[in-house]
């Protein structure tokens, strides 16, 4: 467990607390700290954190928050997945947009339908690539 204890310090309890102690002391210390006070936000985010199982979990693991009182999750590793959905997305809406403009060039009769079905075929496997990222955790 990592040394940073901040919440629990604020409720006044220990990390290996039941949830009832928890309860019981957020409700002690909102009494003590009424709305107006400085440290009533800081009471609330620790009970909101400390009494939801699975953000309690993940702040004992961790030990810190990011800016809105919200665990942080987002690592390097999925901030390179989203680019990459990104990318994806964006050269598939631009292989739509070829697709579709050679396919009226194929109706109207100008081309054969050689570069249309490329088109599709590349579209189609940049889209799937972006769905089997989705799959990869």
């Amino acid at each position: 467990m990592p040394s940073n204890n901040e919440l629990y310090n604020i409720l006044g309890v220990e990390p290996s607390a039941s949830d009832a102690q928890i309860r019981s002391a957020y409700e002690r210390m909102i009494a003590e700290n009424p709305e107006g006070s400085p440290m009533h936000e800081r009471i609330v985010q620790a009970y909101t954190v400390l009494s939801d199982i699975e953000s309690r979990a993940l702040y004992d693991v961790k030990g810190k928050l990011n800016k809105r009182g919200k665990r942080i999750r987002r690592t390097e590793q999925t901030d390179r997945k989203q680019k990459a959905r990104f990318t994806l997305n964006t050269l598939f809406l631009a292989g739509a947009a070829v697709t579709t403009v050679l396919f009226i060039l194929h109706w109207s009769g100008s081309i054969g339908t050689g570069p249309f079905y490329w088109a599709c075929s590349i579209s189609m496997l940049i889209k799937i690539s972006e769905f089997i990222l989705r799959l990869i955790p």
